[in-house]
């Protein structure tokens, strides 16, 4: 009895086991089936047609605004201030007291060298009269003529004391004068940290305001080696800064986006590259006759070129992968290849791509992260 019911036992896990095998089976040929109907979907794509044109080409580089003059106003004698004459910010011309420093000590010195000068002109007056007496006696030959040589000497240092004195009246009119402290050049001033009544000197740290001249304003940007290179082969001019000055039109776009009214010209290159940015340092000038710009401000210039014969591709028609721009190209099986950009540039939205491209090449145009490389696609 044993023996036949393991007999039957061992018959029934034969049959369940069977019947698992056949649906693992089953279910596997399903899955395979299922995958080939994904494979054999097509994928539904928009493409675009590219061709080749001239297109300009923009290239930005971030820059700080400076005026043309940026002057630190210092005191060139000590006092208190007395008056200020202007207010922060101020449009002041050439010449135009902006502080005046209490100048009642330097008045005195010059009192002080008046007087000395008065007292050094009646030296003088007597030894004149002294030089004339002894050199009428001397030729008469009533005195000897060392006495003639010394009245001569003290002449001489009576009209050296003049010299003297007249130099330290000279000085004090040079302090006084420095007590108006005025506008070497036209602008606007800045900050004023002092104001009346506060001790200042030449010895201070602190300026007593600053001065821009802004009717002309100097835009400092860099352009990286391989930029320059790229100028020197391919635009017009026997040097570095003739070839930049040829630029026809330098634009300076604002911080709030806006492209400044007025164009600009380069006029300064610098004389060798920064080692830390492999770059080198360029100046731009702009008019500026509204005062619209100041120092301080920030932006971005623009220089166009206008590039022969290039592709334009989307961003949208791209994917990065490992450092590297792919195209997605259609054949006339709708096949799709990726391809990697190698000659190009970017300007805004789009890459222009100076070879490796025939135009008439069909490409996807958006998506094709969402298309697998080899994929047939139908055309939207």
């Amino acid at each position: 009895m044993n023996r036949n019911t393991l007999t039957k036992s061992s018959w029934k896990s034969v049959i369940a086991f069977g019947f698992i095998i056949t649906t693992l089976i089953t279910a596997c040929g399903d899955g395979g089936n299922q995958a080939s109907s994904y494979q054999e979907q097509s994928v539904v794509v928009e493409t675009i047609i590219v061709t080749a044109e001239n297109l300009p080409f923009e290239r930005s580089y971030p820059t700080q605004i400076e005026g043309k003059v940026n002057i630190e106003l210092r005191p060139q004698v000590s006092g208190y201030i007395e008056t200020i004459y202007v207010d922060e910010g101020a449009f002041v011309k050439a010449g135009q007291p902006i502080f005046k420093i209490n100048a009642s000590v330097y008045q005195e010195q010059k009192n002080t060298a008046l007087a000395a000068l008065s007292a050094a002109n009646a030296q003088l007056q007597n030894a004149q009269l002294e030089l004339e007496k002894y050199q009428k006696l001397t030729e008469r030959k009533i005195v000897s003529d060392f006495q003639y040589q010394k009245a001569k000497a003290a002449y001489e240092s009576a009209t050296a004391n003049i010299e003297q004195q007249k130099a330290l009246v000279a000085s004090a009119d040079l302090n006084i004068g420095f007590s108006t402290v005025k506008a070497p050049v036209s602008g606007y001033v800045g900050r004023i940290p002092n104001r009346i009544g506060a001790l200042v000197s030449p010895a201070d740290a602190q300026a007593l305001t600053t001065l821009s001249q802004v009717d002309v304003v100097y835009a400092y940007f860099s352009i990286p080696e391989v930029q320059i290179l790229d100028m020197v082969a391919t635009r017009k001019g026997n040097s570095l800064i003739e070839k930049l000055k040829n630029y026809g039109t330098i634009s300076l776009r604002l911080a709030n986006g806006t492209v400044y009214e007025k164009t600009g010209k380069i006029d300064i290159v610098d004389g060798q590259y920064d080692k830390g940015t492999a770059s080198i340092p360029v100046r731009a000038s702009f008019a500026n006759p509204n005062g619209i710009l100041r120092s301080g401000n920030t932006g971005k210039i623009l220089l166009t070129d206008t590039l022969t014969q290039v592709v334009k591709i989307p961003v949208l028609a791209t994917v990065d992968i490992q450092d590297k721009v792919f195209i997605g190209i259609v054949n006339d099986s709708n096949v799709v290849t990726r391809m990697p950009l190698k000659d190009y540039v970017k300007s805004g939205d789009y890459y222009l791509v100076k070879s490796g491209i025939e135009p008439g090449t069909r490409i996807v145009s958006t998506e094709l992260a969402k298309v697998p490389e080899k994929a047939t696609v139908t055309i939207k």
